[in-house]
């Protein structure tokens, strides 16, 4: 049987109008914002630019003077501004970039800890999980089949209280509503990421195994959208010759003894917390369509129907290296897979569900560092961190056009002054091509000022790398006019 090559079509970011200029990213991203008054809204747009030039650094150290800093610190405490509405207005940018697309879009769903142990002063620090403080930070980032971020459609932050858990019975949290379960915040996001997409748009809401929930199953399909999820629980198979002949079997068992319907090959990346080597790995693809039942413990439940539609993939390595655990998915979605083709692409769907990970490590580590936050409330915290998600957005999206579409301009995201600097000063070279270099070519200079030079077998740089490189560069053009009159750089 033939292998077919997994792989990702390449899209072309001159047809998204993404902010391109890092100097007018803040601009044209929040054209409309407003924050009370003119002053406010200004000082809103400075604090956001300065986060941008200055990820991960303290709101002292990213101003350019005590008073700045002073007045950034007045703003975040001021009550009376309504600071949610930064992210009301990158939510309607992101919109509108998705209309501008005219492609299907897939919604990605995660939960990531922030830890804020260490600041047990902070307001509202609670406990959540054993004995870590600090949120539970639950996002939605919107992006296009090949992997180009558009933006966050919804974040949420929430903590729970230990204690009440511990009162409860096991059968006491199994038969509460939905509502009040912590598992909530799956259907809560897709409820908030849906509200004001138009309905003409071809949306896969994308989920891990954690995602594996009935009622946000039913939610979805209530919305008239698809979801996508790895799921975890072997649920039962209902009864109906139309569907299935096989009684009371459970749906691993079934979908496992199904023919292969084709064989993907893919990369498997080095492991090196298991010491396990980068490999290629062929794949068996089988798809099956099935009607999954109600849960029992939600029986009485009469707002959930009986059952389900639902088509079923499964994926499982080939002849594993000896010693290696074989690689297997189960994939669950509501959208019909009728052919091979439909299967294949759904498993390259769930490929970029990798996307939102790298999303919270840009958060975390990449870069924004939202663990060093020192605010003294989480309401102060979480304003900050829905800024940082933007400029997360940036730092991957620059990332990832390289790999994307590596011939495109530069000028998508530097202006001329800015990718010259760095074509000069990593080049060591006073003669600066006319015009813009790829955007390919501009991240290794951008990763080369992160780390120096790097082997080709390094592969791709990453985002921390980028971070990096992209805070030397500001820094560099901070004194661009001293650097072109000192080197003498020829426009």
């Amino acid at each position: 049987m033939a292998c077919r090559e997994l792989y990702i079509i390449n899209v072309n970011i001159n047809e998204v109008k993404m902010s391109k200029k890092i100097n007018n990213i803040i601009n044209d991203e929040f054209d409309l914002l407003k924050i009370g008054t003119k002053h406010n809204t200004d000082r809103a747009r400075l604090i956001m630019s300065n986060m941008l030039e200055n990820p991960g650094k303290s709101i002292y150290s990213q101003s350019s003077s005590r008073s700045e800093a002073k007045a950034a610190y007045q703003f975040f405490n001021n009550a009376n501004l309504d600071i949610d509405e930064i992210g009301r207005v990158h939510r309607t940018r992101t919109i509108e970039r998705i209309v501008e697309t005219e492609q299907p879009i897939l919604v990605i769903q995660d939960t990531t800890y922030v830890d804020y142990t260490s600041q047990a002063k902070k307001k509202d620090n609670n406990k959540i999980h054993k004995n870590m403080r600090g949120i539970k930070l639950h996002s939605s980032i919107v992006t296009t089949h090949d992997g180009l971020n558009l933006g966050v459609l919804s974040q949420l932050s929430y903590n729970f209280d230990p204690y009440i858990e511990e009162l409860l019975t096991k059968d006491q949290k199994k038969t509460r509503p939905i509502e009040d379960k912590e598992s909530y915040r799956w259907i809560e996001s897709f409820n908030e990421s849906m509200h004001l997409l138009p309905e003409d748009i071809d949306v896969t809401v994308i989920s891990d195994r954690e995602g594996d929930i009935y009622e946000y199953f039913h939610a979805v399909i209530s919305k008239r959208r698809y979801f996508l999820t790895r799921i975890a629980q072997n649920r039962m198979i209902k009864d109906d010759d139309e569907i299935t002949t096989e009684d009371n079997k459970k749906l691993f068992d079934s979908i496992r003894s199904t023919d292969c319907m084709g064989e993907i090959c893919t990369k498997v990346p080095r492991n090196s917390h298991k010491n396990i080597d980068s490999r290629e790995a062929k794949l068996e693809v089988r798809y099956n369509k099935y009607e999954i039942k109600r849960p029992v413990i939600q029986r009485n439940n009469r707002a959930l129907p009986e059952s389900l539609t639902v088509y079923v993939i499964h994926v499982i390595e080939k002849n594993p290296p000896s010693g290696v655990e074989p690689l297997e998915w189960f994939l669950m979605t509501n959208r019909p897979i009728i052919t091979f083709e439909e299967a294949v692409q759904q498993v390259k769907n769930y490929l970029q569900r990798w996307k939102i990970e790298r999303f919270h490590y840009t958060l975390k580590s990449g870069g924004c560092n939202i663990e060093d936050i020192q605010a003294r409330s989480m309401e102060v915290t979480t304003s900050i961190i829905m800024i940082y998600s933007i400029v997360s957005v940036f730092i991957m999206n620059m990332t990832y056009a390289a790999r994307l579409t590596p011939d495109a301009p530069c000028s998508l995201f530097f202006d001329d002054d800015e990718w010259k600097l760095l074509y000069s000063m990593v080049y060591k070279t006073t003669e600066i091509p006319e015009k813009p270099i790829t955007i390919k070519e501009a991240v290794k200079l951008i990763a080369w000022l992160g780390s120096g030079q790097r082997p080709p077998s390094d592969g791709d740089p990453g985002v921390k790398l980028i971070w990096r490189g992209l805070e030397k560069l500001y820094c560099l053009c901070e004194y661009k006019d001293f650097i072109h009159e000192y080197v003498g750089v020829k426009n």
